[in-house]
């Protein structure tokens, strides 16, 4: 059933600063692109097919444990999956119903899961977040995923997305030079984001650095700060943030 917006009003009329758009039916699709190999006959990257399942599963376990009790925690056990993740064999209807890509660098002469990276996708916003990277201890700094970040950009491009967001851990730095070099702008830090493992029976709050970027001319239809109305303290924080991101 259709919702009524008769009577409705917004609380405050804004868009006097951008261009707006009717109302439409908003889809993310996840693209199926072919593997490509890495190295030919030893690594290829690929969209998760379900012989891959239970060895991507251990690369979350082993590469990045601190997702155990967190809302992330689903890709540890790989009976979740099929609710979940994409998969290649059921593409076609996948593509449009799960929340979850995930595309791994595969060890072909094994067929291990080394490395992977997921993608999430809110359909509604045209958004999807890069959330989450990872590869096993033994196979950190050997140059062998950035196919993998380009296979990923190539998914997330194709999806039909226009905003992009990305968080990275406070203690990982590496992934947040990856996106300051790619061009993404910092949103902010988020204190306590997510809840991580720190082993044995402990638990924390993780910090998270969160990035964004537009696409397909996404750019022209957001409110600008002239039309703002920012607290003295969020205003010197825009400004800050101008700066850092060099808009200014």
């Amino acid at each position: 059933m259709a919702i009524s917006m008769e009577g409705a009003v917004p609380y405050r009329k804004m868009a006097t600063t951008c261009r707006t758009r009717p109302v439409f039916t908003k889809r993310v699709t996840w693209p199926k692109l072919d593997p490509v190999d890495v190295e030919p006959g030893k690594y290829r990257v690929t969209l998760l097919r379900r012989d891959l399942v239970e060895s991507a599963a251990r690369l979350w376990r082993l590469g990045y444990p601190e997702l155990y009790g967190s809302p992330h925690e689903f890709l540890l056990d790989p009976a979740e999956y099929p609710s979940w993740v994409a998969l290649w064999e059921q593409w076609q209807e996948d593509a449009a119903s799960k929340v979850y890509c995930m595309a791994v660098l595969e060890d072909m002469a094994t067929g291990e899961v080394v490395s992977g990276s997921v993608l999430t996708k809110f359909d509604k916003n045209l958004q999807v977040e890069y959330s989450l990277v990872a590869t096993l201890p033994g196979f950190r700094e050997k140059k062998l995923t950035a196919e993998l970040r380009r296979f990923v950009r190539r998914v997330a491009s194709d999806s039909g997305a226009e905003y992009f967001t990305t968080f990275c851990e406070t203690w990982h730095d590496i992934t947040q030079q990856w996106c300051l070099k790619g061009g993404w702008k910092i949103a902010g830090i988020f204190p306590g984001n997510f809840v991580r493992w720190n082993g044995d029976d402990e638990e924390y709050r993780g910090c998270t650095v969160h990035f964004y970027r537009f696409a397909r001319g996404a750019e022209a239809y957001v409110t600008r700060h002239e039309e703002w109305r920012l607290a003295p303290a969020v205003e010197r924080v825009w400004q800050v943030l101008r700066e850092v991101n060099g808009d200014v």
